[in-house]
């Protein structure tokens, strides 16, 4: 009799990587993960290309052969080679909402971004402000095209795509942290994480993303592991699998912990370093 699949599903930033790096510890306990059955693969908010160029040579690792990725904070579920298997996508109301608000509360945001549904194209980076085109280029040009124009000719420009998700980057004197927001006139919501503001569709998260995902494997939920350290993992790590991983200290892991329905049953550790360490006890 052929062995019950089991899945581990990892958020990357803060999870297993620690200021994106991946400890040893951590490619260890995959690996280790590997020999106890499990397929494993990422449930991330970044985008495909910017996954794919975080886990580098790692890539082949962390996700199985088998597996699909939840990039996007869920919004969009992709196989290995970035083909789009399942997405919600914003409808022309929804960007106008979107844009809108953006422009209502320009001084707040320094930068707009969104990811094309072609991985071959470049994400794309709006500056509310010329002069910071330069600065953002150089740190971004190997996979973004950073510019800057009108409000109403961005609109235009995001009329046009397919998108899922679209990132606000907040100015560095706005503060908020694990937030999440639902909007009234339209069916969007917000996301406040690593000082972005996060607009996508509010059918989606990241723990219907682990349904769809299950499903497609024929996993048991007793039968996943999930690890995340974030607001955007918090219906994932609610969705009741055999084993649910908190990373995070202090304040951040007391703020996740109260938006959970059971938080007596997730188990808590520091960093991604100590997460490597609990995977190689499983």
């Amino acid at each position: 009799m052929s062995q019950k699949p089991k899945l581990a599903l990892f958020d990357v930033d803060g999870t297993i990587a620690d200021k994106g790096q991946i400890p040893q510890s951590v490619i260890d306990g995959i690996k280790h993960l590997h020999h106890k059955g499990y397929i494993t693969t990422v449930s991330t908010g970044r985008g495909y290309i910017r996954l794919k160029e975080m886990l580098g040579n790692l890539f082949e690792t962390v996700i199985s052969s088998e597996a699909l990725i939840v990039i996007e904070h869920g919004t969009k579920i992709v196989d290995r080679h970035g083909k789009v298997i399942f997405g919600e996508f914003f409808n022309d109301r929804e960007i106008d909402h979107l844009v809108d608000f953006t422009r209502a509360n320009i001084n707040l945001f320094k930068l707009v971004w969104f990811n094309p549904i072609d991985v071959n194209q470049k994400v794309q980076v709006w500056c509310v402000d010329e002069k910071d085109v330069q600065e953002e280029t150089e740190k971004r040009g190997h996979y973004a095209n950073v510019f800057t124009c009108s409000v109403g000719e961005l609109e235009d420009l995001l009329l046009k795509q397919r998108l899922t998700n679209v990132t606000l980057r907040l100015k560095d004197y706005v503060k908020v942290e694990n937030l999440k927001l639902a909007f009234t006139r339209t069916d969007t919501n917000v996301i406040f994480q690593d000082s972005n503001m996060e607009f996508v569709k509010n059918n989606t998260n990241k723990g219907l993303a682990l349904e769809y995902l299950a499903k497609h494997l024929s996993v048991n939920k007793e039968d996943i592991l999930i690890a995340g350290n974030a607001i955007n993992d918090v219906e994932m790590l609610d969705v009741g699998a055999g084993i649910s991983l908190l990373v995070s200290q202090g304040e951040d892991r007391s703020t996740i912990l109260s938006y959970l329905s059971e938080p007596e049953s997730i188990i808590t550790v520091d960093t991604p370093h100590d997460l490597g360490l609990y995977l190689l006890e499983i």
